[in-house]
């Protein structure tokens, strides 16, 4: 074999590695271990600690459950914060994070664009999803689908936030968008959650039928307060 001929074979090869290691890890350069940051975030709430992290670390976990598919969990801790602190406080207290969000999407958010640069580290991921849960508490569903588009961009595989993206679709009577949202989180994994909104929308579109066979399916998650 020539010199040359092993040159190319070494360049092709090393090609090859770069590709791969993109193709391999680069998706996991966005995960973020929810199980282990619910584990942490659990114990920090165990400790005597002030109000500011108390809510800090509740809506954390909140946050935490919500990616696992904890959908009750989720729901009762952020009932926990309400009920314990009230909006306004939740408000004060994590509101300047999210100022410092928005301002690094701004050019985005004003332009209602989708062109963002994807940056990958999973502190992003978990940025977008403080964002994205906190203007649905606060019910401005169209700014949390966009940091949940955001999300799904980053971590296709979540069905969760497809979930809550779809979820927001329906709070804004587009049905259609929410649906085919919905469609992408069921080819994944047929789940209470998925069911849940697919009864919403059978229902506000008067197919009675089809939203009782959705609705018999959800289980415990009925009785929640879950986009109520």
């Amino acid at each position: 074999m020539s010199n040359n001929n092993k040159k190319i074979i070494i360049i092709l090869f090393v090609i090859f590695l770069i590709l791969g290691g993109i193709f391999l890890f680069g998706e996991k350069s966005y995960a973020i271990d929810w199980q282990n940051f619910k584990a942490q975030n659990l114990k920090e709430v165990q400790n005597n600690i002030s109000l500011n992290k108390e809510i800090r670390y509740k809506y954390n976990l909140a946050i935490a459950y919500a990616n696992l598919g904890e959908i009750n969990n989720s729901q009762k801790t952020l009932d926990e914060i309400e009920d314990k602190f009230g909006k306004k406080e939740f408000k004060k207290v994590i509101y300047p994070y999210i100022k410092q969000i928005n301002y690094k999407f701004a050019d985005s958010i004003n332009k209602n664009s989708d062109r963002i640069i994807i940056n990958n580290n999973s502190s992003e991921l978990l940025e977008l999803n403080y964002a994205a849960f906190y203007y649905l508490i606060f019910e401005n569903y169209s700014r949390s689908s966009f940091y949940f588009k955001e999300v799904v961009k980053r971590d296709p595989e979540n069905i969760w936030a497809l979930n809550y993206l779809a979820g927001n679709y329906i709070m804004l009577e587009e049905f259609d968008k929410a649906e085919s949202y919905l469609i992408k989180a069921d080819n994944m994994k047929n789940n209470k959650f998925t069911n849940l909104l697919y009864g919403y929308i059978y229902y506000e579109k008067g197919n009675y039928i089809k939203a009782f066979a959705k609705l018999s399916q959800t289980g415990d998650l009925l009785k929640e307060k879950v986009f109520q």
